[in-house]
């Protein structure tokens, strides 16, 4: 059950929540460049970890810095209560895709109600929506029966080292809000992606002697019809009315060693996207069953499957996987951010399910700790050339987190 919380003691809390600061912080922190090092050498996200991280300290939250890779740390700061119990956890990330084109993608820059830049959308947005909340309760000085913590980790966009030693550590939390950007809808969970790779080997000959060798690339292609005809398991959300089901997409080939060569080898990196009930175990299995009927039906085919990622060397998460998550609409969290958002907008929250991945795989599914996806910004716009946040879903989602926090952590 989540508390009722007397709505004098949240006008306290949003009398401390002025717009033009909320937006004004947001812009400092997409200003800061947080790309990814594994998708751009030389990058850094130490920087916006510190940016967060001090205005925390500033103002008298207890703040941790944990290093997980080199000059790579991840930070939780904590409003603590009267018990050691954490009620609530915001959990986040620093890293950014790199730019892509986008012009000016630090800019910060506020026009209409949209504010630029690259990770205002993912997911700096939802990140400093949750910060600013947390501050508003510690200058309110709400007297909290258990803390409201924000964890915003490294390498989202890439091996999810910071999550993974955030569940590694055995951080506890009684329930979790994710604020990637979810249009301030509430997300009951995400589906899993599984990095496949297979190789394909062939024959090398000359062009002008195709006969004489195996082309990789041409059972490469025969393999990818086959691959697409894969079918897909489902699974049901009764509670939205919703089926959900796992989708494959082969998004890099890779072959060949000159056009006027027959090519003995050729890679296909596929992202398989799980629902409920899937592994990447399971799927990586599918893949090989298919090879394998190939394999009977073929003497030429030759091919292996594992799991691979092109940016992926870290050799845990390759074991690991990224797993889907879900969290019942009747669970506290929901229900919390529910009544939140009725309060907030005037209107009932949509509830939905993500067809992308997030770090709630964690919290869920490593720490058992019942986790949401709510958070300000259009997905669509994320890790595109015209990233940008719609403002007043920022506001918003600032005081939904409030209001949240209070339900739980009163």
């Amino acid at each position: 059950m989540i508390r009722k919380v007397d709505l004098a003691v949240f006008d306290r809390v949003a009398y401390e929540l002025v717009n033009d600061e909320i937006v004004r912080f947001t812009q400092e922190f997409v200003r800061i460049n947080s790309v990814n090092p594994n998708l751009a050498p030389g990058a850094d996200e130490s920087q916006a970890a510190g940016f967060i991280a001090s205005a925390c300290d500033k103002a008298g939250l207890q703040v941790q810095l944990t290093e997980i890779a080199s000059d790579r740390p991840n930070v939780v700061c904590t409003l603590p209560g009267k018990t050691d119990r954490i009620g609530l956890l915001f959990l986040g990330h620093t890293d950014t895709v790199p730019f892509l084109g986008m012009e000016n993608p630090l800019s910060g820059e506020v026009s209409g109600n949209y504010l630029w830049g690259r990770g205002s959308v993912d997911m700096k947005g939802g990140v400093a929506a949750a910060v600013q909340a947390v501050l508003a309760l510690a200058r309110a000085g709400v007297e909290l029966e258990k803390g409201v913590a924000v964890a915003v980790t490294i390498d989202e966009e890439s091996e999810h080292r910071g999550a993974f030693a955030l569940a590694q550590q055995g951080f506890h939390a009684d329930y979790c809000i994710v604020p990637e950007p979810s249009a301030n809808q509430i997300l009951l969970g995400c589906k899993g992606t599984a990095p496949i790779r297979i190789d394909v080997a062939g024959i090398l000959a000359h062009a002008s002697n195709p006969w004489l060798g195996v082309s990789a690339i041409q059972k490469a292609a025969n393999l990818i019809s086959e691959l697409y005809a894969m079918p897909m398991k489902e699974f049901t959300v009764s509670e939205l009315g919703l089926t959900l089901r796992g989708t494959m997409n082969v998004g890099v080939i890779q072959g060949g060693t000159a056009y006027n060569n027959v090519a003995d080898k050729c890679s296909l990196y596929l992202d398989r996207r799980m629902v409920p009930g899937e592994t990447q175990e399971s799927c990586l299995a599918e893949v090989r069953s298919v090879l394998s009927a190939l394999t009977t039906n073929d003497p030429q085919f030759r091919a292996m499957a594992e799991t691979s990622r092109p940016d992926w060397h870290w050799q845990p998460i390759m074991q690991r996987g990224l797993n889907p998550a879900f969290t019942s609409g009747s669970s506290p969290i929901a229900q919390a951010v529910r009544f939140a958002h009725q309060e907030i907008c005037g209107e009932p929250a949509v509830f939905g399910y993500t067809n992308g991945y997030m770090d709630m795989d964690f919290m869920v599914n490593d720490l058992g700790i019942p986790s949401i996806n709510y958070g300000p910004g259009e997905p669509g716009m994320s890790h595109t050339a015209h990233e940008r946040l719609r403002i007043d879903q920022l506001v918003t989602a600032t005081r939904v987190f409030a209001l949240a926090a209070l339900q739980l952590a009163l």
